[in-house]
């Protein structure tokens, strides 16, 4: 049977209206940036290169456990800038690496679903406020893409490829220059290589290794002039790897974030703490407050539901059917559908282990690697619904999403602990700039945390 032109037409204009729709919203929450530490750290390190070539091979600073490598995350936040500078250049680039996440997932699910799923994602995912108000100038806001392309090359491993092999190395290796989260995913592909899901190309592995560690070496020469900024546990927090475990309570919280990230319930700075001091008249913004604020919740509880709910049936799905942590049962035959499913069950059992292993408390950003995923089963059992459903009644529940989700976005960008209406980030960056100037000792400083902008 041929496709319906019109069919077709109209879904193509649904996708690219959406896909406009979360640019807008992406620069709409970056533009607005209020300047904090986190970007600050980012910023000093590029203005080092900008001025005088002086590169800093240490990442941002981790929870109470010194710094990362970092020079991949110099660079893609430097180059950018000293090409044209504004803070700008290097806000395009983290929304080109969501750009390219959200294209890597789309594409898997296109091969495996009918075609009007793509629509559905480009709802849940890409025009998610968990995304869009990852558009920021910091360290996590980079780990969408790396969470996309571990996906898609174990996804493709079920049989040995040198370039998925080799990409899957590069992922990891290049992930410990963003993020401690990457644990996650270090568990993640020694699990899924364990239990047989996915084949490795031993050249590949090779390469990507090498490819790796020849990204490091400017890291380790600083490493050795300067252990003091290693990756650490730090004595004075009395942390130990495995912390988590024992409290249990942040075991628990991991869980609650899984299950959140596949719901309307988001970090509280974008969500209780949502403001609307751009509304001038004080009795209309007590009442798009008080309507907004009280709203939420009956949103927030639905979706809740429907994420553990479902979450809880592909698991359960994947325990009788895959029995994911039998041995020697070969998972590299398992397609489609059901190997999107059994990632994620693996995923969820990496965050847990993650989770526990962590000698520091985490928010949701910590997580953020599982956030797409999640997004992904939430995504097919929405499809689901969207078959077995009526279409007029489907269709209000998919405005209804888009109505909350756009709502989210914009007043969340306009007013809340870390945007505001009145914020210029561009005009903020430059003021940064000049303050960068006005103190010298900065230029030669290799401990960059030494100077910390002071927040007004």
């Amino acid at each position: 049977m041929s496709k319906n032109p019109e069919t077709t037409a109209s879904l193509c204009l649904s996708k690219l209206t959406l896909f406009s729709l979360g640019l807008f919203f992406s620069i709409l929450f970056f533009s607005h940036l209020t300047l904090h530490n986190d970007h600050v750290q980012m910023l000093l390190k590029a203005f080092r290169v900008i001025d005088d070539g002086q590169w800093s091979h240490f990442g941002n600073a981790t929870t109470g456990m010194g710094f990362l490598p970092g020079s991949f995350l110099t660079a893609v936040s430097a180059i950018p800038m000293k090409i044209y500078f504004s803070p700008y250049s290097a806000l395009a680039v983290i929304l080109l690496f969501h750009v390219m996440s959200y294209l890597l997932f789309a594409d898997v699910l296109k091969k495996n679903f009918k075609p009007v799923i793509i629509l559905d994602f480009l709802l849940l995912y890409w025009l998610s406020p968990w995304r869009v108000e990852q558009t920021e100038l910091y360290n996590p806001a980079y780990l969408f893409l790396f969470s996309a392309v571990h996906f898609y090359t174990a996804y493709h491993m079920n049989k040995k490829s040198f370039w998925m092999t080799f990409f899957h190395v590069l992922t990891i290796g290049f992930c410990v220059q963003v993020h401690f989260s990457v644990l996650m995913l270090g568990i993640l592909s020694l699990g899924l290589w364990g239990f047989r899901y996915l084949k490795v190309n031993w050249w590949g592995f090779v390469a990507g290794s090498a490819v790796v560690a020849l990204s490091l070496f400017p890291w380790l020469m600083a490493y050795l002039e300067h252990r003091e900024l290693a990756v650490a546990v730090s004595k004075e927090s009395n942390s130990f790897i495995g912390k988590n475990f024992v409290l249990v309570y942040p075991v628990l919280k991991g869980i609650s974030y899984w299950i959140r990230y596949g719901a309307i319930s988001y970090g509280r700075h974008i969500f209780s703490e949502i403001n609307f001091l751009w509304i001038q008249d004080l009795t209309v913004q007590k009442i798009v407050s008080g309507a907004f604020h009280g709203g939420k919740y009956l949103f927030t509880a639905v979706t809740v539901v429907f994420s553990a709910v479902v979450q809880w049936k592909i698991f359960k799905k994947v325990w009788k059917t895959d029995r994911p942590f039998k041995i020697r049962q070969d998972r590299t035959l398992v397609q489609g559908e059901e190997r999107i499913y059994l990632y994620a069950f693996y995923m969820f059992c990496s965050m847990i282990l993650a989770t526990g292993l962590s000698p520091v408390e985490f928010n949701h950003w910590h997580l953020i690697l599982a956030f797409p995923i999640v997004t992904v089963l939430i995504t097919i059992a929405f499809n689901q619904l969207r078959e077995r459903m009526p279409a007029r009644r489907f269709t209000w529940i998919f405005s209804a999403v888009l109505v909350v989700f756009s709502l989210f976005n914009i007043f969340g960008a306009l007013g809340s602990r870390v945007h505001s209406y009145q914020s210029n980030f561009h005009r903020d960056v430059l003021q940064l700039y000049k303050e960068y100037h006005q103190h010298p000792e900065n230029k030669t400083n290799n401990n960059y945390l030494q100077w910390k902008h002071e927040e007004k």
